[in-house]
This record gives structure tokens, C-alpha cells and sequence, in this order.
């Protein structure tokens, strides 16, 4: 849902932030309580030390009060990033008409599993897809990944109902999920499941563990981190719909192309060099442009009828496009599911994905992360969540717009926390450490540089590097 591509974002800039975070997560440092979200993300380090926040994680710093602008630079935050040891696999899922196609990466040796779920018009082999996958492999976790159901290949891929319907689409994640466990010798490789989705993804994990605390998973779930979900999802189809009938159509596509595609995020506290508008028109065609695709293929696929058929002679694509996401779930999604005896109001196809009904749901491992300022949440559904929130499983950073944070040190450091809200192991063998702390904080400053700068091994031949695309839409 965010928008488009600048190449500014170099490997050395990221590779630093490895580094530095890596030597940030290796020295000696203490869990604290929950975070308040007032702490951030400042990629100008100085040097590889990052100051701590009182939660143990790196102090949040967003450097945009603007949520539209964090926004639509959220995807200049990181690199087109290579994924090493990630093998195309395709699934044969109980259910499915076509064979799921997945992206893994297994190490060696067991260890945890975590499953990244895309937003909307998500595809694992775009640039949206990369961070994650990367980010986890560089510490040694397994990774399962996959497209979004929001894709226009899902309907023929799945075939057991119209997109939108997140209860169903929920229950048709933990089915790809369990077909890869009981492939080969996977379970066996793995110690526990987690689960980090952003955006349409973040809610989809929600329900996953909430649906895991309920005991109707096939498997067992132990973390979940969801990033940017709509507080309310009738409230962001609505504003994503004004979005473009109201400011799309004040510019031309050439021009927004010009004015966003080789743009270079301004450094903090610099003026932003667009307007409300201008940047409101731009995510209303980049969420539109991927949701226009997503309709023909439905209305295909399960012969709805809402469009004009192919024979027609009429322009079904321009008819698509001209179809919101409200008119979407409210004139195609809900008639669907209504007959197939799901639901029997709009309102409770809405309220699957509502936030406030799902915080009360989920259990203790479980964090969802959005930002204040998201420019498709409104203060009044925020207050409500946070009313609602009474187990304290939502993290309302003070800015960072919708997915703004994703690549800061904060974020990605609480990635690596996933499962660290599980209780530890009655009998914890005692190590016993005869060297005095400012010798082993030495010692393992000493270690860190002698790993950063160790020869990095070619990648087997066997395993190919994902192809990088051009930053579109998501």
C-alpha cells in the first residue's frame, strides 16, 4: 500500500545497520517491560552503538512528524535486498486448486520458524517482500514466505471463495502453513512458529494467533508481530477510496511518476516537498492500480457479474478500476459469502478485521505495532483500540505513518524479539562466568569485528538469488 522507488537507499547504508545492530544485540543488555512507543528510528548512526530505550530496544527517533510523507517514503527506508539460501518450493495444499508456490530458507540446524505475511498486493519477489526474509536469515531463523491473498493470481491458486474475507483467508494461511510443516523433514528442523505480517498481513497474523488461543490452528504458535494493521478496515477503505476519487485525479499518472519515482527522502527537518494532496493522490492510484486487478480476476473467476462480462465488448478493466474497496467487499465479496452462509451482514465482514474486536482475542505473545499519525486510521478508532486494549498487546508509536517504521532499529531489533514473550524454562542451567564484565564486554566486542570481518563464503550454485524488481505499488 506504499509507494515507489528511489535507488538512494544503498547496501552499504543497510549493511552498517546490520553491523551495528548486530553489535547492539550481542552485548550484554536486559528485557524490559512492554514498550511505550516512544522510542525510534534514526538511520544517521554514529558510529555502531545505538542507544537503548528503557524496554531494552533501540530508542525510537522517527525523523517525520508528517504521516503522509512517512508514508509514501516508507519503501526508500531499505535496499532491494538478495535473500541467500531462499528456495522456491511449491506446495500441494489440501483444498487448493493450484499448487501454492512458497519461498523458505532452513538452516543447518533446528531452529524457530517465522512466517512473513505480505499486504496487500504482496508478492514475495518484490522489494517489499525482501526485508524480512533477509533480516531473519542474517540471525539464523528459519523463514517461510508467500504471496497475499490480495494478488490476482489467488483466485485460481485457491479457489474456495471470493478475496475478502479475512476469517476464511486466515484459516487458508494455516493450511500452507501446515502443508509446509509436514513437508519432508521440516517440522522436524523446527523448534517453534512465529509469525510477522505488515499492513492487510498484520491483520491476517492477528487472527492467526488469535485463532491459535482459541485452539482451531493446526500447529502451534508462539510470536506474532503485526506492523501497521488497519485499526478499523471500513474506515481505511474509505479513505483510501477518497484518496483517489478526491486527489488522484488533480494530477496526471506521468506526473506522479515524475514527481515520486526518483525521490530522495529530504533529511529531518527539511520541508517536505509535496503537498497533502499530491501525496494523498499517490497512494489512492497505488492501492488502486493493484486492487483494479484484483476485482477483474474475482469477478472472473466466481462469474459475479458485478463488471461487465468478456464478451460484453465493453472495457472490463476500466470498469475494475472504477470499483473501490468498499464497493469491492460490500458488492462483490459480501453477496459471495452471504449465500455460503458466512455472514449475514456486511458489518460482520467488515468487523473480521477490526481491531478492536480482535486486541480482547489474542494472547500474550502476540504485539501489534501502529503508528499514531497512520494516515488510514482516524484518532477516534485509535482511542477506541487503545480503550479496548486492556492486556496490553498494541504499541502506538508517536509517528511513522503506515509502514514508516518497518526498517527502523527499533522495528527490526523487536523482530528479533518475536517469541520473547515466552516464559523461560523451569530448570535454566547456571553458567558461571569467571571474567570480570569489563573483560567480557571486551571479549565480545573483539568477537563481533572478528565476524564482521571473516570472509563471507560464495553462495552454494544450487541456491539462486531472487530476482529484483523495480519498486512498484503494494
Amino acid at each position: 500500500m506504499v509507494l515507489m522507488d528511489s535507488k538512494t537507499a544503498g547496501w552499504n547504508v543497510f549493511n552498517g545497520i546490520v553491523t551495528g545492530l548486530l553489535s547492539f544485540l550481542l552485548l550484554p543488555h536486559f528485557v524490559f517491560a512492554a514498550e511505550k512507543g516512544n522510542e525510534g528510528d534514526d538511520r544517521e548512526h554514529k558510529g555502531s552503538g545505538l542507544e537503548r530505550g528503557p524496554d531494552g530496544l533501540p530508542r525510537y527517533e522517527h525523523r517525520y512528524s508528517d504521516g503522509l510523507y512517512s508514508t509514501v517514503t516508507a519503501i526508500n527506508t531499505f535496499p532491494d535486498l538478495v535473500v541467500q539460501k531462499e528456495k522456491k518450493i511449491k506446495l500441494k495444499v489440501p483444498g487448493f486448486r493450484k499448487d501454492v508456490t512458497v519461498y523458505s530458507i532452513t538452516q543447518n540446524s533446528k531452529a524457530p520458524l517465522v512466517v512473513c505475511l505480505m499486504g496487500v498486493d504482496g508478492k514475495v519477489d518484490g522489494p517489499w517482500g525482501c526485508l524480512f526474509p533477509y533480516w531473519y536469515n542474517e540471525y539464523n531463523y528459519n523463514v517461510l514466505a508467500f504471496d497475499s491473498s490480495f494478488t490476482p493470481q489467488y483466485p485460481e491458486v485457491n479457489g474456495q471463495g471470493v478475496v475478502g474475507n479475512f476469517d476464511a483467508e486466515t484459516d487458508q494461511i494455516a493450511a500452507i502453513i501446515k502443508t509446509y510443516l509436514d513437508t519432508g523433514d521440516n517440522r522436524n528442523n523446527i523448534t517453534e512458529i512465529g509469525v510477522i505480517g505488515y499492513s492487510f498481513g498484520a491483520t491476517q497474523a492477528l487472527l492467526l494467533a488469535a485463532k491459535g488461543k482459541e485452539g482451531k490452528l493446526p500447529f502451534e504458535l508462539s510470536g506474532c508481530l503485526a506492523l501497521s494493521p488497519p485499526i478499523k478496515l471500513h474506515t481505511a477503505a474509505r479513505i483510501m477510496d477518497r484518496f483517489y476519487a478526491e486527489d488522484r485525479w488533480k494530477t496526471t499518472m506521468i506526473e506522479l511518476a515524475k514527481r515520486f519515482g526518483s525521490h530522495v527522502p529530504v533529511k529531518a527537518g527539511q520541508p517536505i516537498p509535496f503537498t497533502a494532496t499530491d501525496m494523498r493522490g499517490a497512494l489512492g492510484y497505488a492501492f488502486r492500480d493493484g486492487l483494479s486487478k484484483v476485482v477483474e480476476r474475482n469477478d472472473r473467476f466466481y462469474k459475479l457479474k458485478v463488471i461487465p462480462s468478456e464478451d460484453s465488448g465493453e472495457n472490463r478493466e476500466s470498469y475494475a478500476d472504477a470499483t473501490g474497496f468498499q464497493r469491492y467487499m460490500e458488492l462483490m465479496v459480501f453477496p459471495y459469502w452471504k449465500k455460503k452462509g458466512t455472514v449475514n451482514s456486511v458489518e460482520d465482514l467488515w468487523a473480521m478485521a477490526d481491531l478492536t474486536k480482535i486486541l480482547p482475542r489474542l494472547p500474550s505473545y502476540a504485539d501489534a505495532v501502529v503508528a499514531a499519525n497512520d494516515p488510514f486510521n482516524t484518532p477516534e478508532d485509535l482511542d477506541e483500540a487503545q480503550a479496548v486494549d486492556t492486556n496490553k498487546r498494541l504499541t502506538v508509536l508517536p509517528t511513522g505513518g503506515h509502514l514508516g517504521f518497518i526498517a527502523a532499529d527499533w522495528t527490526l531489533v523487536k523482530a528479533l524479539r518475536i517469541f520473547g514473550k515466552k516464559v523461560e524454562p523451569k530448570e535454566k542451567p547456571e553458567v558461571k562466568d569467571e571474567r570480570s564484565p569489563d573483560q567480557a564486554r571486551i571479549e565480545t566486542r573483539n568477537d563481533v569485528r572478528d565476524a564482521i570481518n571473516r570472509d563471507v563464503p560464495p553462495p552454494d550454485p544450487d541456491e539462486k538469488p531472487r530476482k529484483k524488481l523495480f519498486r512498484t505499488s503494494q
